[in-house]
């Protein structure tokens, strides 16, 4: 079994994973251009916003009722986003819009899927910031 981490080429892990998990052809493109933007669009701005709006402050946000308020995570229900460890990815800010975009049918730690964009009706603008925002707590952002 290949395993995401140990691929060297992002474009070539997502086409694994696509073929692995049965994703149609239009969620695997628009899952690799996710990947393919640059950490270096993140502002102190967007990150505030996505502070904001996860921990419920902005737009419903619910993202602490599973990562908990300090992101350090909820055994069963949603993992630390402080540390090094990505369960579905890389934990590229690409990556990270895709994972709250389209959310996590079958996660491999908790028991019940992460909905797109939360269960709420984030616009791309929010769901940017709240991307930037977890980025940044496991990130240095200049």
């Amino acid at each position: 079994m290949v395993t995401l981490s140990k691929l060297r080429f992002p474009a070539m892990a997502i086409a694994v994973a696509a073929l692995s998990l049965d994703v149609d052809r239009t969620s695997a493109s628009s899952l690799l251009q996710e990947t393919r933007v640059s950490d270096s669009v993140i502002t102190k701005a967007m990150i505030a916003k996505g502070d904001s709006i996860f921990h419920g402050k902005l737009a419903g946000g619910l993202c602490f009722t599973c990562h908990g308020p300090d992101a350090k995570g909820i055994a069963g229900l949603g993992p630390n986003l402080t540390d090094d460890k990505w369960l579905h990815g890389d934990g590229s800010y690409g990556f990270i819009i895709g994972v709250v975009e389209k959310g996590v049918p079958k996660p491999k730690q908790a028991a019940t899927p992460m909905l797109p964009k939360g269960g709420t009706n984030l616009n791309a603008e929010q769901v940017r910031a709240v991307a930037a925002y977890v980025y940044s707590l496991s990130h240095k952002i200049p």
